[in-house]
């Protein structure tokens, strides 16, 4: 009887458990080496941007940059980071921390933890700190880009010496600017509980009261609104015949409001605001005082009437006054 010799015993291949491990490997890899592309592309359109805007005028400049973030971010920490424009308008931070996904690098948001210094071209330096301060950078393919900013808790202080800044402080503040159709850009501005020092018609409606300030308006011709300073920047504007239409605007202190309904408006050869806007005006003065104003004494007399005291009219900034109805209120608001 013949008995079949024993198979060999074979050995488990283990090219199939490495597999997996290599192809991992191969993706960490190229991951690796996009990520290094992507920081060196950062790096490189950072300083071919502060390289033009020095040969227009402006300065965006920082005293140390590190980068951070891998696997899966972009982050980029700047030290004594300073923007500028040629008219003296500037703001400069003691850090500035920038962050964007990898995928999506041309989305940042950026944070001022010690908050930042605007500098006036006439006033001074005003610091503005507070609990939260960041704004977000999107759409650099358009004109303007995407930009939200807001801050929680924040004070406005004026160096010593400076001249006095309209906001005191703000709960909360929030600044959007985004591009529209046919050439045209929003900008919506909105501070819940604010401390102003306004002047005029804003002053008496403000007074010392915590105040609820709302701006919603449109822009015209905003591709022209391109210049070497701020000033020439809105001069050009307005010669290519840029508008600001206003959807909304208020101003709320206690029971006292100036709501802006409609209206559109220009900027004059001296910087400041002409044009008309629809109001509706309601003062209300401190109980036992005289009221300042023909406006304030007719709302007080609806009042005791036990009528609604809030007057329509029409607010106009013409020969660089601002008039509502027959009575003028002070200076028209200088835009440069």
């Amino acid at each position: 009887m013949t008995h079949n010799a024993a198979a060999p015993s074979r050995k488990p291949r283990r090219r199939g458990l490495w597999a997996p491990f290599v192809v991992l490997a191969i993706i960490v890899l190229g991951w690796s080496i996009g990520w290094l592309w992507l920081r060196g592309q950062a790096e490189q359109r950072m300083d071919a941007t502060a390289v033009s805007m020095k040969t227009r005028g402006y300065d965006l400049s920082w005293k140390s940059r590190t980068f951070s973030g891998y696997p899966f971010r972009m982050d980029v920490r700047l030290t004594d980071a300073r923007v500028a424009e040629p008219s003296g308008w500037a703001l400069r931070a003691p850090e500035l921390k920038g962050e964007a996904l990898a995928y999506d690098i041309g989305h940042w948001v950026v944070v001022a933890p010690a908050g930042v210094v605007m500098t006036r071209p006439v006033g001074g330096d005003v610091a503005i700190t507070g609990q939260a301060l960041r704004a977000s950078f999107a759409g650099f393919d358009q004109y303007p880009p995407r930009i939200a900013v807001e801050g929680a808790h924040l004070t406005f202080t004026p160096a010593p010496g400076a001249a006095p800044f309209p906001l005191l402080s703000t709960a909360l503040l929030r600044l959007r600017v985004y591009p529209g159709p046919d050439d045209q850009a929003a900008v919506q501005f909105k501070a819940d509980g604010a401390k102003a020092r306004f002047t005029g018609l804003l002053g008496r409606i403000a007074q010392d009261r915590t105040a609820a300030l709302l701006w919603d308006a449109r822009l015209t011709k905003v591709g022209a609104l391109r210049g070497t300073s701020w000033a020439d920047a809105v001069r050009d504007w307005s010669q290519a015949g840029g508008a600001l239409t206003v959807r909304q605007g208020k101003l709320t202190a206690g029971e006292a409001l100036l709501e802006a309904k409609s209206g559109d408006l220009t900027v004059g050869i001296d910087g400041r605001l002409r044009g008309a806007l629809d109001v509706a005006v309601r003062e209300t003065p401190t109980p036992g005082e005289t009221p300042k104003s023909p406006e304030a004494a007719a709302a007080a007399i609806a009042q005791a009437l036990g009528q609604d005291p809030t007057l329509s009219a029409t607010l106009r900034f013409d020969d660089g006054r601002t008039r509502l109805g027959l009575f003028d209120t002070g200076p028209s608001p200088r835009v440069y």
